[in-house]
Order: structure tokens, then sequence, then C-alpha cells
């Protein structure tokens, strides 16, 4: 079964809940002053290879080549990704829930002479609405939301033959998330309502889109590259280890990052 809320009042506050987090977080983060994007990252996300080691890039290689496609980004965050696909020849339409997200996503593509669509709500429905899409997209997005119907929303919103590319923190084990139920530091930031997905959700989700048709997981060890960000051997390492690891099914229960296409 996929997770949904119980009633549109507990949405109502979750929204207001979400809002609240991420404008603080936004705001800080844009007071904190916004660099340019390097030019490792333009060629590092610029249509990586199916092998690579990580997550984002492996997102990147699934969205295919962004020249003159028309994309939908839910939950843009601090804009990065939107920029990025911006610089790639996307024709970007992104929202969040956040207003201070919105205004650094702003900021940020004004400081690479880009342009995208943005606008500021939390519902899928409303945002650019009555547009289609040849991609609709999310980096750590859909635990956030609703669940129930969201597979029907997102069909409806793609043009013929688009489909969906979305990157997720999943927990597919229960011992695993008893685990970090118990550990008292966590890794990631994660506000008090989301909660990591799990594989049966996202198929679920991906039925009326045609199924999920790619899919990769990642980060067992690799999570701790965050207790070092600054050692790149280190990171290099602990991925390269997790990605032979993860060729053992048996061991994909215990990834904690699942990357998938759907349609």
């Amino acid at each position: 079964m996929v997770s949904v809320l119980p009633s549109s009042t507990s949405l109502t506050g979750r929204l207001v809940r979400e809002r609240e987090h991420f404008d603080a977080h936004y705001t800080e983060e844009a007071a904190a002053g916004v660099a340019r994007l390097s030019d490792f990252d333009r060629v590092r996300y610029d249509q990586p290879p199916a092998d690579t080691l990580y997550p984002r890039e492996f997102y990147y290689h699934l969205l295919g080549p962004l020249a003159g496609k028309r994309v939908l980004e839910i939950a843009c965050g601090n804009g990065i990704d939107t920029t990025l696909m911006a610089a790639y020849g996307a024709r970007v339409h992104a929202y969040d829930i956040s207003d201070a997200s919105i205004q650094l996503t702003r900021r940020r593509l004004a400081l690479h002479n880009l342009d995208a669509q943005l606008e500021c709500t939390g519902s899928l429905d409303d945002a650019f609405a009555g547009e289609s899409f040849d991609l609709v997209i999310g980096y750590a997005a859909l635990h956030h939301l609703d669940l129930a119907s969201l597979g029907q929303r997102i069909a409806a919103r793609l043009r013929p033959g688009g489909y969906a590319v979305f990157a997720e923190p999943v927990v597919n084990s229960p011992g695993l998330a008893a685990l970090r139920r118990l550990v008292p530091i966590a890794l990631d930031e994660m506000t008090d309502d989301e909660r990591p997905l799990r594989d049966a959700d996202l198929q679920q989700l991906a039925q009326p889109l045609g199924g999920v048709t790619r899919r990769r997981w990642f980060h067992l060890t690799s999570r701790l590259w965050r207790l070092w960000p600054d050692c790149w051997p280190m990171t290099v390492a602990l991925h390269a280890v997790d990605a032979a690891l993860l060729r053992c099914p048996l061991l994909r229960r215990f990834a904690t990052v699942e990357v998938v296409r759907m349609g």
C-alpha cells in the first residue's frame, strides 16, 4: 500500500509545517550567499554514464538529453537542479511550497543569466495549470507529498511519450528502519512529517505511468561520507564499495536512496 495522509485537515497542517521549515532553511542558505555553479558540476551532470557511482549523476542519466524539453520540477529547493537543467537547454517550470526557495532559485538563475518559470505552490495540480511536459521530475520530493492518486495526476501532466524521474530516500528493511529510529544523530536533515518511502510505494505510484522502467539503489556505507565531507578519496571509495555490494539483489533492501524512471 502507498502511504497516504489521513485527512485534508492533517494535510493542511503538514503543508504549513513544511512551508515554515523550508522558508527558514532557504532564508538561512540565501543569507550565506549564492555561489556560481562550478565548471566541474556543469560537466559532471551533463548526460553522465549509466554505471556512475552516484545517485544524482544517475538521476541526470535517466533525464537524458535535456535541450528543448519541457520539464516540470517538483520542489525545486535551492535551485541548483533548476539552474543546471536550464544551462543544458531545458525549458524548466519549477515550483516549491517555500517562497524562500523560489526567491533563492530566482537569484541563482539570474547569477548565471538563465531563465526558468517559477511558481510558489504546494500543489502539483495548481502548478502551471493546464500545461503539459516531456518530463515530470523531483529529487527527494515525493516523500513530502500526499501520494494518494499522485501517479494519475503526474500522468495527466505528461505529453505523449513523456516520463517521470525521481530520486527518493527509501527504507525497505524493517530492521534498518528500527535502527534509524534508535540512532540519535541523523546524517540527513529531515522535517518531522517526512518519511522515507519503500520500493512498493514507488511501484504503485508508477502504475498509471506505465510502471517503473529503470531503477538503481544507492547508499549503504556511502552515507558516512557526510562525516568526512572534505575527504574526496573516502567518498569515492565508499560509493565504489556500495556499487559492488548492490549488485547483489539481497542487499538492495538496505539501500537508502532509490532513483527511478517511470514510463
